[in-house]
């Protein structure tokens, strides 16, 4: 049989497990950024299609791991020009 699209909650689920991973993942820049956003984009075609606690958590947590990410990734970007600009480990390249 085939099932209605409407019951599935697949994107739903995927976006839950998305939301999770670019949260554990935040760390690594391009990886939690791009799990995070592929997450929000599933759990806005979710809803379009039903609304569930499972799609909000998972647009919840992809936000979350997003904007995390986007943080700790802006942090690395300062840090390694303080670094280069400062004279720190690599000793001031653009002096």
């Amino acid at each position: 049989m085939l099932e209605d699209k409407s019951d599935s909650n697949s994107y739903g689920i995927a976006s839950l497990v998305l939301g999770i991973v670019s949260i554990v993942l935040c760390w690594v820049p391009v990886l939690g950024l791009a799990s995070g956003i592929v997450g929000i984009i599933m759990a806005v075609k979710q809803r379009k299609i039903s609304s569930n606690g499972i799609t909000t958590a998972g647009l919840i947590t992809s936000i979350v791991g997003t904007a995390l990410s986007a943080i700790y990734m802006i942090i690395t970007i300062l840090l390694v020009m303080v670094g280069v600009i400062g004279g720190g480990m690599f000793g001031g390249l653009l002096k």
